[in-house]
């Protein structure tokens, strides 16, 4: 299940928390894990690997779940192999992405396309907004992934790096 999770948020959660009713194990690969303090961006991969791992612990599911941080490459054709060459041997792609889907299916591999849970309100580009307006966000995400963007002053991240023009 490739994603930047720029937060982690509620939606990722279920998406993820249904592919492992079906599976016995799941990869998270968390895309542009050379980015960070970006407006797109401004989690490092350090960090969204440290608040799911954080979830995935708290809910007893760590076991189950591989997260594998992965850097662009910014070759659409070129990325799938990379994803597949980071991550431990899979049976199929899942995703809530068209795009990837596509991608993944042109190249041969099963692909299963996940049923997102209200797309619209669980959206990372909305959750950064609402942390950019001072908004109600918290209810967006697991409250333990609310607690370790606390513990790293994200809020006030995004408002810095989206001030300062850097996306």
């Amino acid at each position: 299940m490739p994603g930047r999770f720029q937060p982690f948020h509620n939606g990722h959660y279920s998406a993820l928390r249904s592919l492992l009713e079906e599976y016995d194990e799941a990869v998270l690969a968390v895309g542009s894990a050379q980015e960070g303090f970006t407006c797109q961006n401004p989690f490092t991969a350090g960090e969204r690997l440290e608040m799911i791992d954080a979830l995935l612990r708290r809910d007893g599911l760590r076991n189950r779940v591989w997260l594998i941080p992965v850097p662009d490459i910014r070759m659409p054709l070129a990325w799938t192999t990379h994803v597949l060459a980071m991550a431990p041997r899979v049976e199929a792609v899942a995703s809530g992405n068209p795009h990837v889907l596509y991608i993944y299916k042109w190249a041969g591999l099963k692909t299963i396309e996940l049923k997102l849970q209200e797309p619209y309100r669980y959206n990372g580009s909305r959750i950064r907004s609402i942390m950019l307006e001072g908004g109600e966000w918290r209810s967006l995400v697991p409250d333990i992934i609310a607690e370790y963007i606390d513990s790293v002053n994200g809020v006030e991240r995004v408002r810095k790096v989206c001030s300062s023009g850097v996306y």
